[in-house]
Protein backbone atom coordinates (compact mmCIF):
# COMPACT_ATOMS: atom_id res chain seq x y z
CA UNK A 1 0.00 0.00 0.00
CA UNK A 2 1.38 3.66 -0.86
CA UNK A 3 1.95 6.09 1.74
CA UNK A 4 -0.78 8.16 0.37
CA UNK A 5 -3.49 5.40 0.69
CA UNK A 6 -1.89 4.51 4.25
CA UNK A 7 -2.38 8.30 5.38
CA UNK A 8 -6.10 9.07 3.71
CA UNK A 9 -7.13 5.39 4.78
CA UNK A 10 -7.79 6.83 8.71
CA UNK A 11 -8.82 10.25 7.20
CA UNK A 12 -11.78 8.50 5.31
CA UNK A 13 -12.86 6.73 8.26
CA UNK A 14 -13.10 9.01 10.30
CA UNK A 15 -15.16 11.04 7.74
CA UNK A 16 -17.27 8.23 7.27
CA UNK A 17 -17.89 7.96 11.26
CA UNK A 18 -18.62 11.92 11.85
CA UNK A 19 -20.89 11.95 8.71
CA UNK A 20 -23.12 8.51 10.33
CA UNK A 21 -23.32 10.28 13.46
CA UNK A 22 -24.40 13.79 12.19
CA UNK A 23 -27.08 11.93 10.64
CA UNK A 24 -28.10 10.27 13.60
CA UNK A 25 -28.38 13.60 15.57
CA UNK A 26 -30.22 15.19 12.71
CA UNK A 27 -32.96 12.32 12.86
CA UNK A 28 -33.26 13.03 16.54
CA UNK A 29 -34.28 16.66 16.61
CA UNK A 30 -37.12 16.03 14.14
CA UNK A 31 -39.38 15.03 17.05
CA UNK A 32 -42.98 14.06 16.91
CA UNK A 33 -45.01 16.84 17.84
CA UNK A 34 -46.30 17.35 21.61
CA UNK A 35 -49.49 19.68 23.19
CA UNK A 36 -48.32 21.69 25.85
CA UNK A 37 -51.02 23.31 28.05
CA UNK A 38 -51.06 27.21 29.41
CA UNK A 39 -51.78 30.91 29.28
CA UNK A 40 -50.44 32.45 26.31
CA UNK A 41 -48.63 36.13 27.31
CA UNK A 42 -46.71 38.84 25.47
CA UNK A 43 -42.70 37.77 26.46
CA UNK A 44 -42.35 41.64 26.40
CA UNK A 45 -44.19 42.39 29.33
CA UNK A 46 -44.12 39.52 31.00
CA UNK A 47 -40.18 39.28 31.18
CA UNK A 48 -40.24 42.86 32.13
CA UNK A 49 -42.90 43.32 34.65
CA UNK A 50 -44.39 39.59 35.07
CA UNK A 51 -48.03 40.76 33.62
CA UNK A 52 -49.93 38.17 32.78
CA UNK A 53 -53.43 36.94 33.75
CA UNK A 54 -56.91 38.59 32.80
CA UNK A 55 -55.84 41.72 34.26
CA UNK A 56 -53.46 41.80 31.47
CA UNK A 57 -55.60 40.53 28.78
CA UNK A 58 -56.03 43.81 26.90
CA UNK A 59 -52.24 44.99 26.74
CA UNK A 60 -51.63 41.12 25.77
CA UNK A 61 -54.19 41.50 22.96
CA UNK A 62 -52.32 44.62 21.57
CA UNK A 63 -48.60 43.74 21.87
CA UNK A 64 -49.20 40.49 19.94
CA UNK A 65 -50.93 42.02 17.36
CA UNK A 66 -48.37 44.71 16.55
CA UNK A 67 -45.91 41.79 16.10
CA UNK A 68 -44.13 41.35 19.79
CA UNK A 69 -43.47 37.36 20.71
CA UNK A 70 -45.69 35.47 22.44
CA UNK A 71 -44.86 32.51 24.87
CA UNK A 72 -46.86 30.16 26.46
CA UNK A 73 -46.42 29.89 30.26
CA UNK A 74 -47.46 26.58 31.97
CA UNK A 75 -48.61 25.77 35.15
CA UNK A 76 -45.35 24.48 36.70
CA UNK A 77 -44.07 28.11 35.37
CA UNK A 78 -42.15 26.73 32.41
CA UNK A 79 -41.95 29.66 29.52
CA UNK A 80 -41.80 28.71 26.07
CA UNK A 81 -41.19 31.44 22.98
CA UNK A 82 -44.38 30.88 20.28
CA UNK A 83 -42.57 30.44 16.99
CA UNK A 84 -44.48 30.44 13.75
CA UNK A 85 -44.93 26.97 11.63
CA UNK A 86 -44.39 28.69 8.18
CA UNK A 87 -46.83 25.65 7.17
CA UNK A 88 -49.30 26.84 9.56
CA UNK A 89 -49.18 30.25 9.88
CA UNK A 90 -52.98 30.28 10.25
CA UNK A 91 -52.77 28.39 13.56
CA UNK A 92 -49.53 31.28 14.52
CA UNK A 93 -51.87 34.53 13.97
CA UNK A 94 -54.75 33.20 15.74
CA UNK A 95 -52.38 33.58 19.18
CA UNK A 96 -53.69 37.17 19.98
CA UNK A 97 -57.13 36.14 19.74
CA UNK A 98 -55.96 34.05 22.77
CA UNK A 99 -53.85 36.54 24.87
CA UNK A 100 -54.29 35.65 28.48
CA UNK A 101 -56.09 32.42 27.98
CA UNK A 102 -55.42 29.21 28.76
CA UNK A 103 -55.02 27.37 25.84
CA UNK A 104 -53.55 24.17 24.11
CA UNK A 105 -50.68 24.18 21.40
CA UNK A 106 -49.29 21.28 19.53
CA UNK A 107 -46.38 21.44 17.79
CA UNK A 108 -42.87 20.78 17.59
CA UNK A 109 -40.71 21.56 20.86
CA UNK A 110 -37.29 23.09 20.89
CA UNK A 111 -34.61 23.75 23.37
CA UNK A 112 -32.08 25.73 21.53
CA UNK A 113 -28.80 27.18 23.76
CA UNK A 114 -31.27 27.52 27.17
CA UNK A 115 -34.19 28.51 25.31
CA UNK A 116 -37.61 26.31 24.98
CA UNK A 117 -39.72 26.95 22.27
CA UNK A 118 -42.97 25.45 20.71
CA UNK A 119 -43.65 25.91 16.73
CA UNK A 120 -47.35 26.44 16.24
CA UNK A 121 -48.95 23.22 14.66
CA UNK A 122 -52.14 24.31 16.25
CA UNK A 123 -53.57 26.42 18.94
CA UNK A 124 -57.40 26.05 20.99
CA UNK A 125 -58.84 26.85 24.57
CA UNK A 126 -57.61 24.96 27.11
CA UNK A 127 -59.81 24.58 30.58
Amino acid sequence: MSPFKKRMTPLLIGVLAFLSVNATAQEKTAAAPQTLKGEVVDLSCYMDHGAHGDGHKKCAESCIKKGLPAGLLTADGQLYLLVENHSEAKSYAKLSDYAADNVAVTGTVFDKNGMKAISVNDVKPSK
